[in-house]
C-alpha cells in the first residue's frame, strides 16, 4: 500500500511539472508540448501509467499466486511499467 501511494505522488508531481514545463513556450511554436493536447497528454500520462501499472501489478500477483509461484516478479512488472511511462513523458517534455 506504502508503494501505491508513492507511486501516485510521484506520479500526480510528474504530471504537474510536465504540463507546466510548457510555461515556456512562446506563440506560434511549433513543439508538441506547446499544444494543448501536448500539455494534456504530459499531465494524464504519468497518472495513467500510475493505474495501468497497479493494474499490471496485481494481475502478475494473482497469475504467479495461483501458479504457486512467489508473487514478487508481479511487483516487479509493475515497478517497470511505471518507469517506462515516466521515461515515455521525459520524452515528450524534453523533445
Amino acid at each position: 500500500m506504502v508503494l501505491v501511494a508513492v507511486g501516485g505522488l510521484i506520479a500526480v508531481i510528474l504530471g504537474l511539472g510536465g504540463a507546466m514545463s510548457s510555461d515556456s513556450c512562446r506563440p506560434g511554436e511549433e513543439s508538441f508540448l506547446c499544444t494543448s493536447t501536448g500539455q494534456t497528454v504530459a499531465f494524464w500520462l504519468p497518472l495513467t501509467g500510475w493505474v495501468a501499472s497497479i493494474v499490471l501489478a496485481w494481475s502478475c500477483v494473482a497469475y504467479f499466486d495461483r501458479r504457486g509461484r512467489s508473487r514478487w516478479p508481479g511487483l516487479a512488472v509493475g515497478a517497470a511499467a511505471f518507469a517506462v511511462v515516466v521515461v515515455v513523458d521525459w520524452l515528450i517534455v524534453a523533445g
